[in-house]
């Protein structure tokens, strides 16, 4: 499990502080390895606007979320929550 670098978590907080008006709605995508599927769904256990779709030989899962975020941090706080799940892609 390979923790994302946080001077990049710093740098994407940054970015959405200066660059969007929060509340807003915020798209997370990622590429997960299917047997990762139920830790990345288990970060959104609420959530209704999850899109999932197969790679074509099955292997991956491509991972779609739109979910309101109140602030910079708690967009960054979920993708920390994801960098320690094996083999998964933020994108």
């Amino acid at each position: 499990m390979k923790k994302i670098d946080p001077k990049k978590l710093e740098h994407l907080k940054e970015l959405l502080s200066n660059e969007e008006n929060f509340p807003l709605k915020y798209t997370f995508k990622f590429i997960v390895p299917t047997e990762q599927l139920t830790r990345i769904l288990g970060l959104f256990p609420d959530e209704k606007n999850i899109n999932t779709k197969p790679s074509s030989k099955g292997k991956y899962i491509s991972v779609t979320v739109v979910r309101t975020v109140k602030s910079a941090e708690e967009v960054t706080q979920v993708y920390e929550s994801v960098s320690v799940i094996d083999g998964v892609i933020s994108l």
